[in-house]
C-alpha cells in the first residue's frame, strides 16, 4: 500500500531569484484567475463549462495573448489547469465551495513544479529559476514525485510530495478513546486527559491590532507602508506557525497512544456564531482533525467519527439519560443516576461509547477505554482512504 507524505524545507533564494519566484507564482496566480473567469463567461452563454484537457490545450493561445506567461514552466501552468478542474468538480458534488479568484498583493503565491526539477543536499533546482538554497533539516521519505514552492510574505518555502511504502498491518485497537474538543479546554479524552487550549491569536490580539492600526495610518504606495505590511504579516506567519507547532505535537501524542473516535463538528456553521468565530478558527479544530485521520493511517490505528446529530453533550455518559445543557454549565450532574462529571468529559466517553456502538464494538471499561475485537465487516468500515 502507497501513502502520500509531504516535506516541508525553508528556501534561502537571492534576490535575483525572489523575483523570478514572484514572476512563477504572480503567473500561476493570474492564470488561476483567467481560467476561472472564462469558465464563468462560458457558462452564462453555453451553460457548460470547461474541463481539464480544454484549459490545458489553450494554454499556447493565452501565452500569445498574454506574454509574460512564456516566462513560466509549461508544466506549471498545467497543473493550475488540472488544479482548477479539481476544484471545480469537488465543488458540484458539493464537497468544497465553487473556486474563488486569487487576490494580488496577499503575498501567499503558490506554483507546483511535476518534473525537471532536482534535489540536492544544499539547493533545489527550479526550472526557470534555476539552484535555490534550502534548509534541508530533516531527510527524505520515499519516492519523490513533485514540489510545489510557497510564499509567505517574505519567506518561501520548497514543499516535497513524496509516496512511501505503508505497512498493510491491522489496525491497532488496544486502546480506543473518544475526543471532546472545546475552546474551555482544547481537547478532552475520554481517559480524563485534558489538553490546554494555548489561544494563541489571544495572546498576540494586542500586538497584532497595534501594528494593524500603524499600518492603516501609512500613506498608500510609500516604503513605510511596505515596511508597515511586512511586519503584520510577520506577526501573522508567527501566529500560524505556533498553531500549527501546537497542533501537531498534540494529534502525534495522541495518536502514538491510542485509536481515536472523534465528533464530525459542523465548523462552518459554528463559525457564523459571531460571538465564537475568532476562537473556533484560533483553536484550529479542522486541521486537528485531519492531522488524527492520516497519523491514524500512517501508524495503524483506528480512526471513527460519529454523527453530528448525537447528543453527546446532553447524555449521561453512565445511565443514558438526557437533558439540556446551556453552554454555562461546566459540569453534568444527573438527576436519573446522580452521576456528576465535568461536562467534557462526560462528552468525550459519550463520543466513544457510541463511536464502538456503530463500529460493533463491545466492553468498555469504567476508564472509558476498552479492548476491541475487531470483524472483517468492521475492518473494512474503520480503514481510511
Amino acid at each position: 500500500m502507497r501513502a502520500q507524505k509531504g516535506f516541508k524545507y525553508r528556501l534561502k533564494p537571492t534576490p535575483e531569484q525572489k523575483q523570478l519566484l514572484l514572476q512563477q507564482g504572480g503567473n500561476a496566480r493570474f492564470f488561476w484567475n483567467h481560467l476561472l473567469a472564462d469558465n464563468i463567461e462560458y457558462h452564462k452563454t453555453t451553460g457548460k463549462f470547461k474541463f481539464a484537457h480544454e484549459m490545458v490545450v489553450s494554454i499556447p493561445k493565452i501565452k500569445e495573448k498574454h506574454a509574460f506567461l512564456k516566462l513560466s514552466f509549461s508544466q506549471s501552468l498545467q497543473t493550475v489547469a488540472r488544479d482548477l478542474d479539481k476544484a471545480m468538480k469537488s465543488s458540484f458534488k458539493k464537497t468544497s465551495r465553487f473556486p474563488k479568484f486569487k487576490r494580488k498583493g496577499l503575498q501567499r503565491d503558490s506554483f507546483t513544479v511535476p518534473q525537471k526539477w532536482r534535489l540536492s543536499k544544499g539547493y533545489v533546482f527550479i526550472p526557470k529559476v534555476g539552484e535555490v538554497k534550502w534548509i534541508k533539516h530533516r531527510p527524505l521519505q520515499g519516492e519523490s514525485k513533485k514540489i510545489t514552492i510557497s510564499q509567505d510574505g517574505d519567506h518561501w518555502y520548497c514543499s516535497v510530495l513524496c509516496e512511501v511504502n505503508s505497512l498493510d498491518r491491522p489496525k491497532d485497537s488496544s486502546s480506543v478513546v473518544g475526543i471532546d474538543v472545546g475552546l474551555r479546554f482544547f481537547a478532552t479524552l475520554s481517559d480524563g486527559t485534558v489538553i490546554d487550549n494555548p489561544r494563541h491569536l489571544d495572546k498576540s490580539e494586542k500586538r497584532l491590532a497595534d501594528a494593524q492600526r500603524s499600518l492603516s495610518k501609512k500613506k498608500k504606495g510609500s516604503q513605510n507602508r511596505v515596511r508597515q505590511k511586512k511586519r503584520v504579516q510577520k506577526l501573522y506567519r508567527r501566529i500560524r506557525n505556533q498553531r500549527l507547532d501546537f497542533l501537531h505535537k498534540a494529534s502525534a501524542s495522541v495518536i502514538a497512544k491510542h485509536s481515536v473516535v472523534l465528533e464530525d463538528l459542523n465548523i462552518q456553521g459554528m463559525m457564523k456564531n459571531r460571538c465564537l468565530s475568532k476562537a473556533i478558527s484560533d483553536a484550529g479544530w479542522w486541521s486537528f482533525r485531519r492531522q488524527l485521520e492520516y497519523k491514524a493511517q500512517w501508524e495503524g490505528k483506528l480512526f471513527i467519527t460519529i454523527k453530528r446529530t448525537e447528543p453527546t453533550s446532553k447524555k449521561c455518559s453512565s445511565c443514558g439519560n438526557i437533558q439540556e445543557m446551556p453552554l454555562g454549565r461546566i459540569v453534568y450532574s444527573c438527576p436519573a443516576c446522580g452521576m456528576k462529571m465535568d461536562r467534557d468529559l462526560n462528552a468525550a466517553r459519550n463520543i466513544l461509547n457510541i463511536g464502538l456502538n456503530t463500529a460493533g464494538r463491545a466492553e468498555i471499561n469504567a476508564c472509558g477505554v476498552g479492548t476491541v475485537v475487531p470483524t472483517m465487516k468492521q475492518e473494512k468500515e474503520c480503514l481510511v482512504n
